[in-house]
């Protein structure tokens, strides 16, 4: 089946573009840890202020998320990440995570009103898998894409209904291949730094694919997919 080969090289194509690109960048898993330390930082310093310390370690939090997809995109779309880069990735996409952090949280309001239902677990159930099916290309869009905040949503929800079946696999296999190395036992110090060395970056290599993979499908065909198949590019 062509549509099966043409899936299967882009896979191939995506997966050792993002193994070079994350072992020729492997010191930007540091930047992991030093958001690590800035949230324990921030967590040691906003906890004493309550609400108000929340709505700063959400702050500090988004920054480090848009750091962590400036630096994934540096690596997409230029194949080298600098330290200048990392200084300049906190305010990049600040806005743009805080906005989507945003309508999550409206959406997630409805939540006790639903749960309080006769089917409401279930209900909650059905509509987080939605969530994570439709949305599941929202860090993409962020870096990619460049929308407002609900266009995000909007371009999410159309790149999924059309490329659903050749996103899904690989990413299921990435999440497990994650989750497995997260499970690992790291019970001394230098096992706990490897340990933490290794995922971190798998994380990044796990997202440049991702980022390999969506450029690929966003705005082509299956028919054009396979056109440039035959035709060798």
């Amino acid at each position: 089946m062509e549509w099966l080969t043409v899936t299967l090289a882009i896979y191939g194509r995506a997966a050792r573009r993002a193994a070079e690109l994350a072992l020729r960048n492997w010191p930007v898993l540091g930047s992991l840890f030093a958001y690590g330390v800035i949230l324990f930082a921030a967590a040691y310093f906003a906890l004493p202020f309550g609400p108000a310390g929340g709505l700063i370690l959400g702050l500090v939090l988004a920054a480090c998320a848009g750091s962590f997809l400036y630096l994934v995109e540096m690596m997409v779309r230029t194949s080298k990440v600098t330290w200048e880069d990392f200084k300049r990735s906190f305010g990049a996409y600040l806005w743009d995570v805080l906005g989507v952090n945003f309508v999550l949280w409206g959406i997630s309001l409805v939540a006790p009103m639903i749960a309080a239902l006769p089917s409401g677990p279930l209900i909650l159930l059905c509509a987080s898998i939605v969530l994570f099916v439709f949305f599941n290309a929202l860090p993409e869009l962020i870096y990619l894409g460049h929308h407002s905040v609900l266009e995000l949503f909007a371009e999410s929800y159309r790149f999924i209904s059309e490329n659903w079946i050749e996103w899904f696999p690989p990413n299921v296999f990435l999440l497990i291949a994650y989750t497995i190395l997260e499970s690992l036992p790291a019970t001394e110090l230098w096992t706990f730094i490897a340990k933490n060395a290794v995922v971190g970056l798998f994380l990044y290599f796990a997202m440049v694919m991702r980022g390999l993979l969506f450029l690929e499908l966003h705005g082509s065909s299956r028919r054009s997919r396979a056109f440039r198949h035959r035709a060798g590019y």
